[in-house]
């Protein structure tokens, strides 16, 4: 499974086993997703915010964002590029 996200900081300290000290109280679900990602059942990368189409569920975006992800979901629709 590949698990995109946006957080460079969460893509680094998932991926990598040593991380600088100042990470010393991590959640326990932290390293269960290690623990999936060495046994190669997930993968995590990053993925640039203007490229998560999951970003049209947690943010406001523009039109034209909206609409670009958007096809990811829904595919061509008449109703989609309809000027509102």
């Amino acid at each position: 499974m590949l698990l995109e996200m946006d957080n460079k900081g969460a893509v680094d300290l998932a991926n990598n086993w040593s991380s600088g000290g100042r990470t010393r109280h991590v959640d326990v679900r932290n390293f269960y997703l290690r623990e999936l990602k060495d046994e190669g059942l997930l993968s995590i990368e990053h993925v640039p915010g203007v490229e998560n189409d999951a970003d049209i569920f947690t943010k406001n975006t523009p039109y034209g964002i909206f609409n670009k992800h958007v096809r990811q979901f829904v595919g061509e629709d008449e109703y989609v590029d309809q000027d509102t």
